[in-house]
Protein backbone atom coordinates (compact mmCIF):
# COMPACT_ATOMS: atom_id res chain seq x y z
CA UNK A 1 0.00 0.00 0.00
CA UNK A 2 2.67 2.47 0.85
CA UNK A 3 4.60 1.64 -2.17
CA UNK A 4 1.43 2.39 -4.82
CA UNK A 5 0.62 6.13 -2.61
CA UNK A 6 4.74 6.50 -2.92
CA UNK A 7 4.13 5.41 -7.03
CA UNK A 8 1.09 8.13 -7.05
CA UNK A 9 2.76 10.77 -5.36
CA UNK A 10 5.94 10.85 -7.78
CA UNK A 11 3.38 10.92 -10.79
CA UNK A 12 1.70 13.19 -9.04
CA UNK A 13 4.75 15.64 -8.66
CA UNK A 14 6.06 14.58 -12.32
CA UNK A 15 2.56 15.97 -14.30
CA UNK A 16 2.32 18.84 -11.85
CA UNK A 17 6.21 19.73 -12.92
CA UNK A 18 5.83 19.19 -16.72
CA UNK A 19 2.76 21.62 -16.17
CA UNK A 20 4.40 23.91 -14.58
CA UNK A 21 7.41 23.75 -16.94
CA UNK A 22 5.28 24.14 -20.10
CA UNK A 23 3.57 27.30 -18.77
CA UNK A 24 0.10 25.58 -18.62
CA UNK A 25 -0.58 27.65 -15.84
CA UNK A 26 1.08 30.89 -16.56
CA UNK A 27 -1.55 32.38 -18.60
CA UNK A 28 -3.57 34.85 -17.19
CA UNK A 29 -7.23 35.51 -17.74
CA UNK A 30 -7.25 39.11 -17.87
CA UNK A 31 -3.92 41.43 -17.99
CA UNK A 32 -3.87 45.23 -16.60
CA UNK A 33 -1.41 47.28 -18.24
CA UNK A 34 -0.26 50.22 -15.92
CA UNK A 35 0.10 53.11 -18.34
CA UNK A 36 0.56 56.87 -18.02
CA UNK A 37 -2.60 57.97 -19.96
CA UNK A 38 -4.71 55.08 -17.84
CA UNK A 39 -4.82 52.04 -16.90
CA UNK A 40 -5.46 49.43 -20.13
CA UNK A 41 -7.33 46.10 -19.35
CA UNK A 42 -6.71 43.37 -21.80
CA UNK A 43 -8.55 40.14 -21.98
CA UNK A 44 -5.83 37.71 -23.21
CA UNK A 45 -8.45 34.58 -22.89
CA UNK A 46 -10.77 36.19 -25.31
CA UNK A 47 -7.68 36.96 -27.61
CA UNK A 48 -6.16 33.73 -27.27
CA UNK A 49 -8.76 31.41 -26.64
CA UNK A 50 -12.01 32.59 -28.27
CA UNK A 51 -10.85 35.15 -31.06
CA UNK A 52 -7.79 31.62 -31.73
CA UNK A 53 -4.90 34.45 -32.44
CA UNK A 54 -1.36 33.30 -32.52
CA UNK A 55 0.31 33.96 -29.42
CA UNK A 56 3.35 34.75 -32.50
CA UNK A 57 1.11 37.79 -33.58
CA UNK A 58 2.12 39.40 -30.22
CA UNK A 59 4.83 37.49 -28.68
CA UNK A 60 7.66 37.69 -31.23
CA UNK A 61 10.11 36.72 -29.49
CA UNK A 62 8.54 32.92 -28.96
CA UNK A 63 9.52 30.33 -30.97
CA UNK A 64 6.40 28.05 -32.35
CA UNK A 65 4.84 26.46 -29.15
CA UNK A 66 6.43 28.37 -26.32
CA UNK A 67 4.08 29.24 -23.84
CA UNK A 68 6.20 31.25 -21.93
CA UNK A 69 9.25 33.75 -22.93
CA UNK A 70 10.58 37.29 -22.52
CA UNK A 71 8.66 40.02 -21.37
CA UNK A 72 8.06 43.37 -23.91
CA UNK A 73 9.72 45.33 -21.16
CA UNK A 74 13.06 42.75 -21.35
CA UNK A 75 13.61 44.29 -24.48
CA UNK A 76 10.99 47.76 -25.44
CA UNK A 77 11.81 50.64 -23.13
CA UNK A 78 10.34 53.76 -21.56
CA UNK A 79 12.26 55.23 -24.69
CA UNK A 80 12.74 54.10 -28.02
CA UNK A 81 16.38 52.65 -29.08
CA UNK A 82 17.90 52.17 -32.05
CA UNK A 83 15.04 50.28 -34.40
CA UNK A 84 13.04 48.83 -30.89
CA UNK A 85 10.14 50.91 -30.44
CA UNK A 86 9.42 52.45 -27.12
CA UNK A 87 6.98 50.09 -25.07
CA UNK A 88 4.12 52.31 -26.05
CA UNK A 89 4.98 52.40 -29.04
CA UNK A 90 5.13 48.62 -29.33
CA UNK A 91 1.60 48.17 -27.92
CA UNK A 92 0.25 50.83 -30.07
CA UNK A 93 1.53 49.22 -33.29
CA UNK A 94 0.57 45.67 -31.97
CA UNK A 95 -2.70 46.68 -30.57
CA UNK A 96 -3.67 49.37 -32.40
CA UNK A 97 -2.43 47.98 -35.09
CA UNK A 98 -4.15 45.00 -35.55
CA UNK A 99 -7.63 46.70 -34.67
CA UNK A 100 -6.98 48.89 -37.59
CA UNK A 101 -6.06 46.46 -40.15
CA UNK A 102 -9.31 44.49 -38.66
CA UNK A 103 -11.46 47.44 -39.38
CA UNK A 104 -9.73 48.40 -43.11
CA UNK A 105 -10.93 44.73 -44.12
CA UNK A 106 -14.61 45.41 -42.46
CA UNK A 107 -14.26 42.76 -39.83
CA UNK A 108 -15.35 43.35 -36.30
CA UNK A 109 -12.37 45.07 -34.54
CA UNK A 110 -11.24 46.27 -31.07
CA UNK A 111 -10.86 49.75 -29.91
CA UNK A 112 -8.72 52.17 -31.75
CA UNK A 113 -9.72 55.19 -29.72
CA UNK A 114 -7.30 56.45 -26.91
CA UNK A 115 -10.30 56.70 -23.91
CA UNK A 116 -11.50 53.34 -25.31
CA UNK A 117 -8.61 51.61 -23.89
CA UNK A 118 -7.02 53.80 -21.47
CA UNK A 119 -8.92 54.47 -18.35
CA UNK A 120 -7.91 57.01 -15.36
CA UNK A 121 -8.21 56.09 -11.80
CA UNK A 122 -10.93 58.05 -9.42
Amino acid sequence: MKKRLVCIGVLLSFMISCLLVTGAFAAKDTIVLDASFGKVTFDHKKHSETLKIDCLKCHHTWKAGETSGKKCTECHKATAEGKTPSLKDAFHQTCKGCHDELKKASKPAGPTGCTQCHVKGK
